[in-house]
């Protein structure tokens, strides 16, 4: 995990014991995917990694995370901005994020090759501190032919209850000769688990992008992510206009500018 902006009250476990969380949660996703999106390895169609078990008591959101400018970045390799093996980009989508609105405190829980069916049970044991979580998944369920509806709708629905906004994203696009079976069916899958709880969704599936654009068939590549990001920005701002300060410039036209 990494955080944009220090946390005055951070929560528990500490940064270090989620990392090592995180750490254990990216080897369980290479188990179960074979090393990252592509294996085309997993359970059959609509199966999950383990039923679902009673979920741990809530911690509900304070007052002031409510009303802060802070978000809780979930998901996979894109939103991480990198793969296994092989580098992070650059800048990764969550400095961009906190860069193009430094009002923001960015928290960021990607891990690569992770799926909504091996997160949402760890998932709900967390503790959360931030006003928004973006739930990114369904590029890897969509590879493994695991169920994405079940696992994404508990964690929105665990969101909700804790008094903060869940921004469910689309499915990113790849625009090559090679591409991610049942990837418009799972992005329909998360549309419709945004739509029918209520949460924010920013449609990743609408954005526009050119093969040339990836860092490899299914990755995507600085100017891509970046667009990316703007969607997910545009939603954050729609959302809570007083923490839009920030440059208002297109994401994939200011990446050479440097940071304030």
């Amino acid at each position: 995990m990494s955080t944009s902006k220090t946390d005055p009250n951070p929560p528990r476990p500490g940064p270090r014991s989620l990392a090592l969380a995180g750490c254990a949660a990216w080897l369980l996703a290479l188990a179960a995917c074979g090393g990252g999106a592509g294996s085309g390895l997993g359970p059959p169609a609509d199966t999950e990694a383990a039923p679902p078990m009673p979920d741990p008591p809530l911690v509900a959101a304070t007052p002031a995370e409510r009303a802060g400018c802070s978000v809780t970045l979930e998901g996979d390799s894109i939103l991480y901005g990198g793969f296994v093996p092989g580098p992070r980009l650059p800048e990764t989508p969550a400095a961009l994020l906190h860069r193009l609105r430094p009002a923001y405190t960015v928290v960021d829980n990607s891990v690569p090759a992770l799926t909504a069916a091996l997160r949402a049970r760890p998932f709900a044991a967390e503790r959360r501190s931030t006003r928004f979580v973006v739930l990114q998944h369904g590029i890897n369920d969509a590879q493994n032919a695991t169920a994405l509806a079940p696992p994404l709708g508990r964690m929105v629905e665990r969101v909700q209850a804790e008094g903060r906004v869940p921004v469910v994203t689309g499915l990113a696009r790849q625009f090559g000769a090679r591409k991610v079976r049942r990837r418009d069916a799972y992005d329909a899958t998360a549309r419709e688990v945004a739509r029918s709880r209520g949460a924010l969704f920013a449609d990743w599936g609408a954005v526009e992008g050119r093969p040339e654009e990836m860092a490899d068939w299914i990755h995507p590549g600085t100017p891509y992510s970046a667009r990316l990001v703007e969607r997910l920005v545009a939603v954050l701002d729609a959302a809570a206009p007083e923490c839009a300060q920030g440059p208002l410039a297109r994401a994939d036209r200011i990446l050479s500018e440097p940071s304030p």
